[in-house]
This record gives C-alpha cells, structure tokens and sequence, in this order.
C-alpha cells in the first residue's frame, strides 16, 4: 500500500508518501517530525475539529457558530452533526461558552465560537 498526502499541520505543507512495510508505516517527504506524526494519524485513526452552527434565541442573528474543543474521529462526525441539529440556546452567549458538554465517544465539548450578545429590545 502506498499513500500520498500533504500535510497542513505548518507553513510547510509537505507532500508526503506513505508507505506500509514489515516494522510499520514508512513516512517520506516530511521536514519536520510533526510530518511524519500527521501522516500515521491520519491513515489509521483520522480526526478532524467540527464546526458547525445552532440556533440561538434573543440574539441579533438566528445561528450560533461552534466548534468542538478538540479533534472528533471522523467516523463521528455525521451522528455529531445530527446531534447538533436539536440544539438551541439563549443569548446572551461568551465566546467559549459550552454548548453541549460529553458529546460522543470522545466526550468533547461543543463550545460557542463568538460572543452574541442579548437582543436589545424594540430593535
């Protein structure tokens, strides 16, 4: 099996080849151990931090956008996004504010992206 990814972890984005030999995942291309680390995570166990949005009551804007406090396995994403999907919350909100706290098999967060201050009334 061989593999061709780049990497986004720095300024660098090196193109990388993955290769499976007999003691594990070879990883060529890198200039930075961070490289090497990327490529083996991505192919055996990859994650990513979600970002999406809720609805929000008594705000200026209808939608609250979030993220989850640190990487989500891919496979989780969907049920996650779906989750999401019933969550509504009331301004005021700070930025970094927890939405939905232990969600998943991870147990991450989801926490507000920005601050939404409380809708002044007759505006």
């Amino acid at each position: 099996m061989k593999q061709n990814l780049v990497c986004f972890l720095c300024p660098n984005s090196c193109e990388l080849t993955v290769e499976e030999t007999e003691s594990g995942l070879a990883v060529r291309g890198n200039r930075c151990p961070r490289g090497e680390a990327f490529a083996k995570q991505e192919l055996l166990d990859p994650q990513r931090t979600l970002t999406s949005s809720v609805r929000i009551h008594g705000a200026e804007f209808p939608l609250l956008s979030v993220r989850s406090d640190r990487p989500v396995k891919k496979r989780e994403l969907l049920p996650l996004m779906q989750q999401l999907r019933s969550v509504e919350c009331t301004a005021p909100i700070k930025q970094g504010d927890i939405i939905l706290s232990g969600v998943g098999e991870t147990a991450v967060n989801i926490i507000a992206t920005r601050t939404m201050a409380a809708k002044v009334r007759g505006r």
